[in-house]
């Protein structure tokens, strides 16, 4: 048993030097950032439409609340998120290169757009959740929740499968992707890992007095990255670079990081009002 989780250890460290131990650390931030911006637009989403419809919102770190607006108001989030992230899909494929900036947008609309499309499927499923409450303010028709969550759950599996060629092309070298198996090991590394490991590292970002339900609804967001996965070694369009690409460091996004951390703590826990006009 000792000697196969030797051998397990060493096949895992010799594939993450030869991805580059840079940039995978780059794929857990950027996944990590992505979360956290994420859960950011769909709390502003709802401030924002209370106060258009006359209400008062206050924003922290892990929720927001507010008064005066009718349930409706907890659409605003998955507007926003689905919104943002459609124009971030759309922007996609003009940005260069394939560095740190590139990858971290990437985390960042996959997890906008899962953000948006959880809560269409979760709509005919879970009552309590604030997409079905803001649902039941309309006089929609019969069956329109479920054609809904149909949408959001064939949204979420096609950018799902579509990431598994965006990781892809991060490859540092053409090789590493040259057969199925290594196919899956890289998204492997680059996709699910590094979801998996962003859920822990986001938690501090959500940390409050007052549960709101984020933390515990975070393992969530690691699931949609198994058909990543899946979809990986099948993904034959991507090519990879003929010369070894190098990844430096991401210091400049654990720094971005780091400064997001410290505005939840000093200002976003103790609650922002949304409405500009009340920050003096």
């Amino acid at each position: 048993m000792t000697n196969d989780v030797t051998a397990t250890s060493s096949t895992a460290s010799d594939t993450i030097k030869k991805i580059g131990p840079a940039l995978v650390i780059a794929s857990i931030l950027g996944s990590t950032l992505g979360i956290v911006v994420a859960q950011f637009l769909d709390d502003l989403g709802d401030g924002l439409l209370a106060q258009v419809l006359g209400g008062n919102a206050i924003l922290f770190n892990n929720r927001v609340e507010f008064t005066g607006a009718s349930d409706l108001a907890w659409a605003g989030g998955f507007l926003l998120c689905l919104i943002v992230g459609l124009l971030m899909l759309f922007t996609y494929p003009t940005a260069r290169g394939h560095g740190v900036a590139r990858l971290t947008l990437l985390w960042m609309l996959l997890h906008i757009l899962r953000q948006a499309f959880l809560q269409a499927i979760l709509l005919p499923i879970e009552p309590s959740s604030q997409l079905a409450l803001a649902y039941r303010t309309l006089d929609a028709p019969p069956g329109l929740e479920v054609v809904i969550a149909a949408g959001g759950a064939v949204g979420l599996l096609l950018i799902a499968l579509s990431a598994a060629a965006a990781f892809l092309t991060f490859t540092p070298h053409r090789r590493l992707i040259s057969t199925g198996k290594r196919r899956f090991s890289l998204a492997l590394w680059l996709g699910l890992v590094p979801a998996a490991i962003s859920i822990f590292l986001a938690i501090p970002y959500f940390a409050s007095g007052v549960s709101s339900g984020v933390i515990p609804a975070l393992p969530l967001t690691a699931l949609m990255f198994l058909a990543t996965l899946a979809a990986a070694p099948g993904t034959t369009t991507v090519q990879g670079p003929e010369d070894q690409r190098e990844t430096p460091m991401p210091w400049g996004l654990g720094a971005t990081l780091a400064v997001i951390m410290l505005l939840e703590i000093l200002i976003f826990r103790g609650g922002v009002s949304v409405n500009p006009i009340l920050w003096g």
